[in-house]
């Protein structure tokens, strides 16, 4: 019941935040990147967060700690003013960091070890465990933003690695399932909204970096207290597989922009799903087929809970180098693409005046 609760709270702040997002112009507009009709709010970062808030509060389901969603909210209020204002990238990157630091100290969630990487028991971080809980942040949190670039694509990903957790954390009988329930629920709307029809019951909306971000953070905040200490369910290195998708985007697309000499920060056509759409996919299908490697990424890694962390490691590792090749070569098969149309084009122009 406390789930279909939930899930209606999430239906009714979803559609009210429609409205007041038209009403305060927080909407976002087609452009050259962009190739959505007309102005569409971006209001779904808003409508998950607040659903939250509401299973917190409501339901009495207690977060991972609270101090922990104290840090989410004022996360969250910054994503909300980048959409509304635009923070530059360089702070945007400094709070984000600094949320990770503050979920480490304040929060009390932080990668304490790396697991079993060397074969000779787990390593602790240490002093270096701050410094690397708000790298894993900031990262996610960033990696999140940069997918979010076509329909269902970023919010499907981010419920992923929450899906995951959650069928490990009830089959383990673990007291915080709940709270992942309070994530993936108000997602679930989410992209009924954004995959919809698009008519006055279910309007589509977007995420937002308040969006994006803060569910970022606490997909971040998710895999580290689940596979860390007493809470653990999965091995850390497992956790790089139930995030490979948005990770591994986010690491070849500023290598390609490097490659490319363009800053790392401007955004681009650079992105996985991109590359994708370029060699002929739509965006419906480029999003399926993310989805659906994002799933086999996450089964694989399970899977390799069953061998050492070490081969496990090597293993994502030969799958990021695998990801980067393709990458490079999609440059090469996108231009022979796109002269071959340009050729078939002219050919049919010349054609038609003969």
């Amino acid at each position: 019941m406390s789930a279909l609760s939930l899930f209606i709270a999430a239906v009714v702040i979803a559609r009210a935040s429609v409205t007041v997002g038209h009403r305060l112009g927080l909407v976002d507009h087609p452009d050259a990147r962009k190739q959505h009709n007309g102005a569409i709010p971006l209001t779904g970062g808003i409508a998950i967060f607040l659903a939250f808030l509401a299973g917190t509060f409501g339901l009495g389901i207690a977060p991972y700690s609270y101090p922990m969603l104290t840090i989410a909210c004022v996360v969250f209020a910054v994503g909300v003013f980048d959409d509304i204002r635009h923070i530059n990238a360089t702070a945007r990157l400094f709070i984000q960091y600094g949320s990770g630091i503050a979920l480490a100290t304040y929060g009390g969630i932080a990668i304490i070890d790396v697991g079993n990487l060397l074969g000779m028991g787990d390593i602790p971080l240490l002093l270096l465990s701050v410094p690397l809980t708000a790298l894993a942040v900031a990262g996610l949190s960033n990696a999140y933003n940069m997918i979010d670039g076509i329909d269902g694509l970023a919010a499907s990903v981010i419920a992923a690695p929450l899906l995951v957790l959650y069928l490990l954390a009830v089959q383990a009988g673990h007291p915080m399932a709940d709270s992942l329930l309070l994530m993936l629920v108000p997602l679930a709307v989410f992209l009924l909204f954004n995959l919809g029809p698009n008519n006055r019951l279910l309007p589509k909306m977007f995420l937002g970096d308040g969006g994006s971000v803060t569910l970022g953070f606490l997909v971040a905040a998710s895999l580290v207290y689940f596979s860390q200490g007493d809470n653990a369910l999965i091995e850390p290195v497992t956790a790089l597989w139930l995030v490979t998708v948005p990770l591994m985007d986010m690491l070849s697309t500023m290598l390609r922009r490097l490659r490319h000499g363009r800053k790392l920060m401007d955004a681009d056509r650079s992105h996985l799903h991109h590359t994708l759409m370029d060699l002929g996919l739509g965006s419906r299908q480029a999003m399926v087929l993310l989805v659906c490697g994002a799933a086999i990424c996450a089964g694989i890694g399970l899977a390799l809970e069953a061998i050492p962390a070490y081969l496990s490691l090597l293993c994502y590792f030969l799958v990021f180098i695998a990801h980067c090749l393709f990458v490079l070569k999609s440059e090469t098969i996108g231009a022979w693409l796109n002269a071959s149309q340009q050729q078939s084009a002219a050919t049919g122009e010349s054609s038609g005046r003969t």
